[in-house]
């Protein structure tokens, strides 16, 4: 059995032209901070992660739990807004939802999703671009702040309890690939963020991903 992992944005979704902005604005918005849109210099980069990160950094007072709940409450009606008024701002990486449907076709093939991204915009827009969750696991940042623990839990929940034989994680960024090693998960980079000998600038050659996949 192959477990067959994704990330979200940058892999799946191409969400990179308004994500990331609509974050800064709901953290200014409920805290009234500007924060780095620079995520490579967080520790955990993941909702949850960075969140946890600014508010250490600004001495933030209040009940964490409850800072976190305001901030997505936020973040989550400024993705929704801003899709409403631009539904075509979220784009499939080319290839990804015919890819999805031709590895839930196969027997030898589990799937799971795995984004740092909290769970409600997650399926926000993976719903947006025509992605079926059936037949698919998935964690988020909503349950846990650490990508390698979010990896962890995905897998749990595909194979309830069963064995993978192989497992193979498709993501864009670095912290995917070090995530991948410390799980010991083959990787597979999709664009150009991050160097690595396995790389698709998308995901339209099928041929070729199912050929490093084995399937």
């Amino acid at each position: 059995m192959h477990l067959v992992v994704f990330d979200i944005d940058g892999t799946l979704v191409d969400s990179a032209k308004f994500e990331a902005a609509l974050y800064v604005r709901a953290v200014k918005t409920v805290l009234g901070i500007i924060i780095d849109g620079n995520w490579g210099r967080y520790r955990n980069v993941t909702d949850g992660g960075i969140l946890d990160q600014v508010i250490e950094e600004n001495d933030v007072d209040g009940d964490r739990g409850a800072i976190h709940q305001r901030v997505k409450d936020e973040f989550v009606s400024l993705t929704k807004c801003h899709l409403n008024r631009y539904p075509d701002a979220l784009k499939e990486i080319v290839g990804a939802k015919a890819l999805i449907e031709q590895l839930k076709s196969k027997e030898s093939v589990i799937l799971a999703i795995a984004t740092g991204g909290w769970e409600e915009t997650a399926r926000l827009k993976l719903r947006g671009v025509g992605i079926d969750l059936d037949q698919i696991a998935i964690a988020t940042g909503s349950d846990a702040v650490n990508r390698v623990a979010i990896i962890q839990t995905a897998e749990a929940r595909a194979l309830g309890g069963a064995i993978a034989r192989k497992k193979t994680y498709f993501g864009d960024g670095v912290w995917d690939k070090h995530a991948s090693q410390e799980l010991n998960y083959d990787f597979i980079a999709i664009g150009d963020s991050v160097e690595h000998y396995v790389k698709f600038r998308d995901l339209s050659a099928h041929e070729a991903i199912f050929k490093q996949l084995g399937a």
